[in-house]
């Protein structure tokens, strides 16, 4: 479901391109009208009108033209968004390539190197990712910020990871996924109850995911309820999950299996 952040810059983005699409029109107008008046006249009034209409317009077509490429390349953003969502990495980075053809911007660029990094070009993805801020100066967006520290979450980097995922929680789209990510870190530590203390204002939610799932369980053995702990891993364990997770249920079910119930 879309967030109310989302829908917000959807809204402002339709007034934008309504507006640079209005000005435009009304540059082409005044374009036609002077070329018309000029038409008209004669002598040196004549030739002023057609030097302002020939002003006019050519900065109407250069206008037009940069106002074209700059739509393209937010529109094949959006889609390469919406791919990446989907979690259909190849048609995402070719979307964010498309955008970069029509105008270089930060934010698709940004989109390329997360593309990169969870498509086997870890290298790559990073050094682009750096471009991406350097064209704003150093930062980065809460989306590139969380799957750029997601990338080093999976990689056990933790040291790198942090940082990158504390700046993507400012934004409230990734703060309960950077909260599970953490309470993970917290239980890696053997660190029990701060984990349970990050998921305290979620323990009663309902258990929708996998990696939520593996939190719960761990806290429920580390409270000594086997029995409630593989209810949960045996609920939501399958062999179609993401690697990373599915290790770790795994590891989780043969640690439940040698304890005692």
């Amino acid at each position: 479901m879309p967030s109310i952040h989302s829908y917000t810059n959807l809204i402002r983005l339709v007034l934008s391109e309504s507006g640079k699409y209005f000005l435009l029109l009304l540059l082409a107008v005044l374009a036609v009208r002077l070329w018309r008046r000029a038409a008209k006249l004669s002598g040196r009034v004549r030739w002023e009108n057609l030097f302002l209409a020939t002003i006019i317009t050519a900065i109407t077509i250069t206008t037009g033209w940069l106002s074209i490429c700059h739509s393209m390349s937010l529109m094949y953003f959006h889609f390469g968004m919406k791919a990446f969502r989907d979690y259909k990495l190849g048609p995402a980075l070719s979307l964010f390539d498309s955008s970069l053809q029509f105008r270089k911007n930060a934010d698709a660029l940004g989109g390329r190197g997360v593309c990169l990094l969870f498509d086997g070009d870890a290298g790559k993805g990073i050094q682009t990712l750096d471009q991406a801020r350097s064209m704003r100066h150093g930062k980065g967006t809460p989306f590139e910020n969380f799957y750029e520290g997601l990338f080093y979450f999976f990689q056990n980097d933790t040291s790198n990871a942090v940082p990158l995922l504390e700046a993507a929680s400012e934004h409230t789209d990734y703060v309960w996924a950077v909260t599970k990510l953490f309470a993970v870190i917290q239980l890696d530590r053997n660190r029990p109850d701060e984990a349970s203390k990050l998921m305290q204002p979620y323990l009663q939610a309902k258990i929708t995911e996998p990696d939520q799932a593996y939190i719960v369980a761990r806290l429920e053995l580390a409270e000594g309820k086997n029995a409630e702990a593989r209810t949960i891993v045996d609920n939501f364990f399958s062999t179609s999950m993401a690697p990373y997770w599915k290790q770790r249920f795994e590891q989780l079910r043969i640690t439940l299996k040698n304890g005692k119930t």
